[in-house]
């Protein structure tokens, strides 16, 4: 049995699963409402299917698309408690409810009470609906063999009242992807060096290179390192591609992601929590994890000094070739 069809039965009774031509997609409530595909009897994204029959960990990275509450570190930061690292029940096991499904479409929600590093408790109710949408118009035009496209549109609102003084929050999602020699991320943004947010963990220069037209980033899994693509450069896209496996993979926000972006990072941020305002991150982990993450970052909705919650909408688009060409003519593309 794959580690995609244990998932579907392990979660029979209390996920979501769309089943079209040659994609699976299991949306799983209490994995966090996390997202797994698989596409031709392929699974796309990580899945740590021992963590999924045992979750007890301190933090349960079962991987797929998750969603998160931003900031990580600072003085409003949701994964410390003092300077320990760690991830509260609220996000770590707290399970969304399924509240609505069709063909193509699913609703996940859940009411938790989150507090921040600052001791400032948060009642929250999070919202995830899930869609199949059309592809990218990069893989559209690139006519793969095999294509899929689908939407999160995840919310968050603040029930209680709290100041912006006192919190920051935003929509956060981290896609997780199996990383090998042939995974190579990517950003498609004008004037890249000055795009890119390095204010992260070890400076990953050296795994960087830059075209006219966008930049690309070695992800795999090997050296661990995070980048920002700062919102006001206007990127158009992030993603990645595998030429082992013929595969083009588009993350992209959907629509103008309203709001006060802020530094989502793990560190100090000595410049304070406004010091870095990115729509897009990428994560390469170490040798140890072997994974890496595409991210996209949504703004705070605050009004007059109360801070309201947030809204963000992603997509994620495949595409499989039945050659490299058309993913060569696009990295070429992006050197300019």
């Amino acid at each position: 049995m794959s580690k995609f069809d244990e998932l579907i039965k392990l979660k029979t009774g209390t996920s979501y699963l769309y089943a079209k031509d040659s994609a699976r997609v299991l949306l799983a409530p209490d994995l966090g409402a996390r997202v797994f595909v698989e596409l031709d009897g392929s699974l796309q994204h990580r899945l740590d299917i021992e963590n999924v029959r045992q979750p007890d960990k301190p933090f349960n990275n079962y991987g797929g698309t998750s969603f998160w509450p931003a900031p990580e570190g600072g003085k409003f930061g949701f994964n410390y408690k003092g300077d320990t690292w760690y991830v509260q029940n609220g996000i770590n096991n707290a399970p969304f409810l399924l509240e609505s499904q069709n063909q193509s479409s699913a609703k996940a929600v859940k009411r938790t009470v989150l507090e921040n590093r600052k001791g400032v408790e948060l009642d929250i109710l999070m919202t995830r609906n899930f869609s199949v949408s059309k592809p990218s118009q990069i893989i559209e035009k690139l006519n793969p063999a095999i294509k899929f496209s689908y939407e999160v549109a995840d919310n968050i609102k603040v029930l209680n009242d709290i100041s912006s003084n006192d919190a920051l929050l935003a929509c956060w999602t981290l896609e997780q992807f199996e990383a090998s020699e042939f995974t190579n991320s990517f950003i498609k943004v004008r004037n890249p060096m000055q795009a890119i947010n390095f204010d992260f963990y070890e400076d990953p220069r050296n795994q960087i290179t830059c075209g006219s037209k966008g930049a690309f980033y070695k992800t795999n899994g090997k050296q661990k390192g995070q980048i920002g693509i700062k919102k006001e450069s206007m990127p158009e896209c992030i993603g990645f591609y595998d030429l082992e496996r013929k595969l083009l993979c588009t993350r992209e926000v959907v629509g103008d992601a309203a709001g006060v972006y802020f530094n989502i990072a793990d560190n100090e941020q000595v410049n304070g929590p406004f010091s870095a305002a990115d729509s897009y991150s990428i994560f390469n982990g170490p040798e140890e994890m072997g994974f890496f993450e595409l991210e996209t970052i949504g703004g705070a909705d605050i009004q007059n000094g109360k801070l309201k919650g947030s809204t963000l909408i992603s997509r994620t688009s495949f595409g499989i070739f039945d050659s490299v060409a058309p993913i060569e003519r696009f990295i070429s593309e992006l050197k300019g």
